[in-house]
């Protein structure tokens, strides 16, 4: 009990100072700072200045705080749990000799990035993957039934099932990459004369199951963006159970596709909202102003006011400047 009411009146102390008086100016406006020969700052004139470069940026990440975990409060375990990741990969690459978390080592690294502490860091990483959240679904928000529609119509394809023979070079010089392409084409060739005399196609692919010179792979069913481009292309550029005519360069070597199956592509109001956010994602590429106007509306619909003019007319520059800037 002594001890509490200690630490009550130490914190009375710090608070009041000790119950000295605090000195004022001539206006009346309390003193923050004193020289020697008397001159003083007061608390507002050091507040006017502060409250309009650090203090706008500190009322700004409050504000956005504020709206945005209102706007994701169904999804601030997702954010929480981003957010613990990146402070468990930090923690496990600071470590000391004995393999224990050094913290003073990752505060001083953090430090030459401005953050005081990892709080504070993962603080500013939790409202930056808000922000980021809040800005895509803004562009998201503006992409048209029309702009879904044409996307849908050119881009979004079926589910693919394939299999392929790969032949890998054994280095990037020509010499090689020449040898893997003729390897390549007279795999082509030999599948050829064995579906003309009769063999399935499948099986003729098959046969090169073994070959320890190749790599034959059942590719299973896959869909968009699971492969690398040009095997995709060359894949849905073929017909059901039809195979390559020529070998497919990629980054792995020369494929022999083999397809055996499309699927019917998804309805479109099953793909719409994947469609918005890629084509969101295209615009803000496209428009660095929508990173800034996304969260200047979203303030607005939340109906956030300035009471304080300065404030309010500094925010506005800020914004300005940040407009003008890209």
């Amino acid at each position: 009990m002594k001890k509490k009411l200690l630490i009550c009146a130490l914190a009375c102390v710090l608070i009041t100072g000790c119950g000295s008086k605090i000195p004022t100016l001539k206006n009346g406006e309390e003193a923050l700072i004193e020289f020697g020969n008397g001159d003083k700052f007061s608390v507002n004139e050091v507040w006017d200045e502060v409250k309009l470069t650090y203090g706008l940026e500190v009322t700004l990440n409050k504000i956005d705080t504020k709206i945005l975990e209102e706007k994701y409060k169904s999804e601030l375990i997702e954010v929480d749990t981003y957010v613990q990741g990146i402070e468990s990969s930090l923690k496990a690459n600071y470590v000391d000799e004995n393999g224990k978390f050094d913290e003073q080592q990752l505060n001083q690294a953090l430090s030459q990035y401005g953050y005081t502490s990892i709080d504070q860091y993962l603080e500013v990483t939790r409202l930056s993957y808000l922000r980021n959240k809040g800005v895509t679904d803004y562009a998201a928000s503006l992409v048209t039934e029309k702009e879904v529609k044409k996307y849908y119509d050119e881009n979004v394809k079926g589910d693919l099932t394939a299999v392929h023979i790969l032949v890998t070079p054994d280095s990037e010089k020509a010499e090689d990459l020449k040898k893997a392409e003729a390897k390549a084409k007279d795999i082509i060739a030999a599948i050829k004369k064995d579906v003309k005399s009769g063999t399935k196609v499948a099986d003729a692919f098959a046969k090169y199951k073994d070959n320890k010179d190749v790599r034959y792979e059942d590719l299973g069913t896959f869909g968009q963006g699971k492969m690398v481009k040009e095997f995709e292309n060359a894949t849905y550029a073929l017909k059901k159970n039809g195979y390559s005519q020529t070998p497919v360069k990629t980054s792995y070597g020369y494929h022999v596709i083999l397809k055996l199956d499309e699927a019917e592509k998804a309805k479109l109001e099953d793909k719409e909202e994947e469609i918005k956010e890629t084509l969101g994602n295209e615009k803000l590429a496209e428009d660095p102003d929508l990173e800034i106007n996304g969260m200047v509306e979203l303030r607005k619909e939340y109906g956030v006011k300035f009471h304080d003019s300065k404030m309010e007319d500094a925010y506005n520059k800020y914004i300005n400047f940040q407009l003008n800037s890209n």
